[in-house]
């Protein structure tokens, strides 16, 4: 192997990182996933680590077949198992980067479940940061300036949270560990490293379309160094920021927000006493995420006006993110409206996140349907069981979920059942579970404990 520069070495690059199983590397045959795989082989050989590489075919290009084939022959030739990933069914025909994205971390997570894999591991750079970062900084300032187009339509959601950009380190909705160890590693080194070697690599035509928005703003950062290196500097500081206002709203959810059968969320942050309006702002956003089943934060604009309720006492509620806020006597009140609820079957041995809310697995034998319970199913359900089920408020109810499995009706969000059984349910949110970042983790800290309390707080079967 080459000469390495300092910061490059394996031990210091992969030095934080202590797999339990495989490690699966996302290696598309470009300079930065072939440096990774290179590196990683050699942290590999010096730690007793198992590598598995991945290369997704997204069926987008007819060159990607080869480029695949080019990766899995290099892996072959240092005894790393590789294995190709294919993109089926039919491409959007909008939005294509960002599905494409989406496709190929599904696809690579699924498979990293399947061989036990706990850790995937892709070549983000430093430049990949900085370009992030700019993206972002210029969506802000045009969301600021009320100048939004379709390219630009994603409006921030929190105080700064983006500015931070791609973390070193972060959670995947199903319990996998994504690395991003080569994030403070420029491009130009790791090209420069591969030269060294020699290794040759596969260019991707698509970095050369202007048409796209990262590869327009990597030129220009390109012929700007300096405005790089502030990029970057800006992202550290702004990921310090964000740790701090997770740990902060953590702390502030974990004093000020209840659950109850519903599941229905209470929150009260005047019991705090006062509170810095960022908190207040990422606090309500991820309460609404919770009990709204939203895969993204709602965005501050729609969550900030909710502030001058704190200090009234009228009723207030509307909708936001899927969830109804009302403003109750004292506090905020949030739970799930009545819309856009689906019906699904969780087949034996599955598992999945409905309605953005609930994970459930089936570890039974028999099918479990799951779907909402509505009014006339709630009807129904007390008229048979000659009770009225005590949950508050009662429009919380039509909208909790009714599992179905083997003749057996349960409320999981709502009644507690007698033994674990089964099917196994648990309280998510996709909203802060999906890429969750390590500055975020207090706050998935709380959901998690709040799950415990959920369990504790759930009516006794009749």
């Amino acid at each position: 192997m080459g000469k390495l520069k300092p910061g490059l070495s394996p031990r210091e690059i992969f030095g934080d990182f202590d797999p339990q199983g495989i490690v699966t590397l996302a290696v598309s045959g470009g300079g930065d996933s072939i440096a990774l795989l290179l590196l990683a082989h050699g942290w590999a050989q010096a730690n007793n680590v198992t590598l598995h590489a991945v290369t997704v075919d997204h069926g987008l290009r007819p060159e990607a077949a080869a480029e695949a084939a080019f990766v899995a022959s290099l892996c072959e030739g240092l005894g790393i198992d590789h294995t190709t990933l294919g993109w089926e069914g039919i491409k959007p025909f909008s939005g294509i980067a960002e599905a494409a994205r989406r496709a190929r971390y599904d696809l690579i997570g699924e498979f990293a479940s399947a061989i036990g894999s706990d850790l995937i591991l892709t070549a983000h750079t430093a430049d990949d940061q900085a370009e992030t970062v700019f993206m972002r900084a210029m969506r802000e300032a045009r969301a600021a300036a009320g100048k939004a187009d379709a390219e630009f339509s994603h409006e921030p959601v929190s105080l700064g949270r983006g500015m931070a950009g791609m973390s070193r380190i972060a959670l995947l909705s199903n319990g996998l560990i994504l690395g991003r160890p080569l994030l403070g590693t420029s491009r130009a080194d790791l090209r420069a490293y591969l030269v060294s070697i020699p290794q040759g690599w596969v260019e991707d035509p698509t970095n050369e379309d202007v048409t796209f928005e990262r590869v327009r703003v990597r030129k220009t950062l390109a012929g700007d160094p300096v405005l790089r290196e502030r990029l970057l500097g800006f992202a550290d500081v702004m990921g310090g920021m964000r740790a701090v206002l997770a740990r902060d709203t953590a702390r502030l959810l974990s004093e000020t927000a209840l659950v109850a059968p519903g599941p229905v969320l209470l929150f009260d942050p005047v019991k705090a006493g006062p509170v810095p309006r960022p908190v207040l702002v990422f606090a309500l956003q991820v309460l609404i995420a919770l009990a709204g089943g939203g895969e993204y934060l709602a965005p501050r604009s729609r969550v900030e006006p909710l502030l001058a309720w704190v200090e009234q006492r009228e009723p207030v509620k509307t909708t936001i993110g899927g969830a109804v806020v009302e403003k109750m006597e004292a506090g905020y009140r949030f739970y799930r409206e009545m819309r856009n609820l689906e019906s699904v079957d969780v087949e034996p041995g599955e598992s999945l996140v409905w309605d953005g809310r609930l994970e459930i697995t089936n570890q039974g034998r028999d099918a479990v349907h799951i779907g909402p319970l509505s009014r006339a199913g709630l009807e129904r359900l007390e008229r048979e069981r000659k009770l009225k089920i005590a949950a508050r408020p009662r429009a919380a109810l039509v909208s909790t979920a009714l599992m179905r499995s083997g003749g057996k009706l349960a409320l999981p969000m709502v009644e507690s059942e007698r033994g674990d059984g089964p099917v196994a349910t648990r309280m998510t949110s996709l909203a802060i579970e999906q890429f969750c970042p390590q500055s975020d983790f207090p706050v998935l800290e709380w959901l998690r404990a709040l799950e415990a309390e959920r369990r504790a707080c759930l009516l006794p079967k009749p």
